[in-house]
């Protein structure tokens, strides 16, 4: 069985977790103090090598300036576009 943590669509999550991170303008360092933990986390959290959950989700948002609703939006809109065949 595949491992779930190195699927394709948790991929697009982590991409997404960045692309959130980035757009906020934040360093890894700035969303840990916002998020009260160390760095370490958030640089383990990016690389796939330990999983969010919801809470902590809804934690990166709000730290983002963003909404978890806004963010799973985004995230499916990625996963479509991902799974959808490309028109020649």
């Amino acid at each position: 069985m595949r491992n779930p943590l190195h699927s394709e669509k948790y991929q697009l999550f982590l991409e997404e977790l960045k692309t959130v991170r980035a757009e906020a303008g934040l360093s890894q360092m700035e969303l840990a103090a916002r998020m009260q933990i160390g760095q370490d986390v958030i640089s383990r959290c990016e690389a796939g090598r330990r999983r969010v959950d919801v809470l902590e989700l809804a934690l990166w948002t709000h730290a983002c300036g963003t909404t978890l609703e806004a963010f799973v939006k985004r995230l499916d809109e990625r996963i479509m576009r991902h799974q959808l065949p490309s028109v020649l």
